[in-house]
This record gives C-alpha cells, sequence and structure tokens, in this order.
C-alpha cells in the first residue's frame, strides 16, 4: 500500500520536467494523479512508468493563464472523481535576460510571452508573463480548489518555488524572482487563512536536472555540468524523482503539522551563486 491510496491530485505542468517526476512519484505512491499541459496529451507522461498509472491518471488541457479554463479543469476532476485532496501547483518558469529593460525578442521567443514591438512593449509583457503564470496563476488555482477541498476531509497543497525567490535578490530573474518570493509569502499567508481544513506547503527548488534545463541553462562547453554545479555543495543538480519525493511527504500522513512552510530542495547553494552560470547560454545564443 502507497502512503496515497486513494487520494485524488491535481499536478499543473505534467507535459515534461519537473511536473513529470511529480506525477511519477504520486502515483507510486498509490495516487490518483490527474495533469495538465496547454497543449493536448494522449495520456499523462508518468502513467507509463508506473505499474496501473494508466488507470489512476488523466492529462487535460487547461491554459492556467486564464481563470475561466482553470474553472473548467477543476470541474471537470471534481464530476470525474468526486473531491480534490492534493493540488501541487508546478507549471510556471522563465528564462534569464541579461537586461530587465530591454529583453531580447530572443528571450522573449523562449519564454513564450506575448510578442511587443520595441524594448518597452516587450520588456513589459515578459515581465507581466512571468508573474501571471509564476503567482497569480497558482492563486487562481488554490482559490478554485479550496471550496473543493473543505467539502470533502479537507487536502494538501504544495506551490513550486525557486531559490530566485530569496530576499538576496535575483538578477537576470527580477520579475520571476519576485513572483516565486510572492508565492513563498502567499504560501504562508493561505495557510494562515484556510487552517485546520487545508495546509499549504511550498518547496523552493535549486537547479534541477530536466531536459530545458540541459539545453537551456548548461553552457554548450559543460553539458555534464562539472563546472556549473561547482559552487553547489552537494556537486550536482536534484533530480525531479527528488522533488516528487518531498511532495509525497509534504502530503502523506508523515507531515501532518507542516504548514505554511517553503522548504530549500538546492543542495545546500547559496543564494546567486549561480545567476551568471546561468544566462551564459542566452548570452551565447545572442
Amino acid at each position: 500500500m502507497g502512503s496515497l491510496d486513494g487520494r485524488i491530485a491535481i499536478v499543473t505542468g505534467t507535459s515534461r520536467g519537473v511536473g513529470d517526476g511529480i506525477a511519477e512519484e504520486l502515483l507510486r505512491e498509490g495516487a490518483t494523479v490527474v495533469g495538465c499541459s496547454r497543449s493536448p496529451l494522449d495520456e499523462l507522461p508518468a502513467a507509463a512508468r508506473v505499474p496501473g498509472g494508466r488507470e489512476r491518471s488523466a492529462q487535460l488541457v487547461c491554459d492556467q493563464g486564464d481563470y475561466r479554463a482553470i474553472d473548467e479543469f477543476v470541474g471537470k476532476v471534481i464530476d470525474t472523481y468526486g473531491r480534490i485532496d492534493i493540488l501541487v501547483n508546478n507549471a510556471g518558469g522563465t528564462v534569464p535576460s541579461p537586461s530587465v529593460d530591454a529583453v531580447p525578442e530572443l528571450v522573449q521567443r523562449i519564454q513564450g510571452s506575448p510578442r511587443g514591438t520595441g524594448d518597452y512593449e516587450r520588456s513589459v509583457l515578459f515581465h507581466a508573463f512571468a508573474i501571471q503564470m509564476n503567482l497569480v496563476s497558482p492563486l487562481w488555482f488554490a482559490i478554485r480548489v479550496c471550496p473543493e477541498m473543505r467539502r470533502g476531509s479537507g487536502g494538501s497543497i504544495v506551490n513550486i518555488s525557486s531559490g530566485a525567490g530569496h530576499p538576496a535578490g535575483s538578477p537576470t530573474l527580477v520579475s520571476y524572482g519576485a513572483a516565486k518570493s510572492g508565492l513563498n509569502h502567499m504560501t504562508r499567508s493561505l495557510a494562515q487563512e484556510w487552517g485546520p481544513d487545508i495546509r499549504v506547503n511550498c518547496l523552493a527548488l535549486g537547479p534541477t536536472m530536466t531536459a530545458n534545463f540541459h539545453d537551456f541553462v548548461l553552457p554548450a562547453d559543460d553539458k555534464d555540468g562539472a563546472r556549473y554545479f561547482d559552487k553547489v555543495p552537494l556537486k550536482r543538480a536534484g533530480r525531479t524523482e527528488e522533488v516528487g519525493r518531498a511532495c509525497v511527504f509534504l502530503c502523506s500522513g508523515q507531515a501532518d503539522y507542516v504548514n505554511g512552510t517553503t522548504i530549500e530542495i538546492d543542495g545546500g547553494m547559496l543564494p546567486g551563486v549561480l545567476y551568471d552560470a546561468g544566462l551564459k547560454t542566452i548570452t551565447d545564443l545572442l
């Protein structure tokens, strides 16, 4: 028996990367996992790697930048499964920019924000998109599932944040860092407002090895990360399954008194030590 047997979980951004790893670990612990992505997929990608995973999963389309799409998505989960026990707000991310006030067109294209004409409009839309996807949309998801969790036996919400939200600041990731800092604060506030019915916690990730991280962060001349991770005490990136297991811990009966906290999963690195290294791939492309 798994520690999450019978639980119904929503995980956002499950098409790849960290969300895929989280979905897999929740499935392995017995949860039914409903994932979402902006484009349709035949199934939850993680389901094929877990025995019985296809029978306990679904992958739906949801544009988390549209609150009406979130409303419809959560409604479908309730109609199908009857309740929601777990929400993992994972979808988000951005791309470092060498200039906060003149975001290059290439950086905007990689991020996927709306296109603008000229430095000012392009930068405004880039930053607005980062804050929407990394702060506002997770709040929309949380307030939509809250009444559903309360109608059941309560629930657990896990927000996926970043070391970029550290109070020390995050040059090259200004809007993203501000959004993740807000997400950490939102976690604490919701935990206080929604207890005792719903626990809300946060995981602040350091460098985590995904396909996008390998392709867009690690420099072309250091693809094994030997130099990149030299400033991380554990000398490596985190793994998506490690993030997933932390989510399992927070949502299982092993952590029922953990509430309103942000746990750092970053290998013990100091804030800011990798900003220049992370920007190098982008500047090389430019």
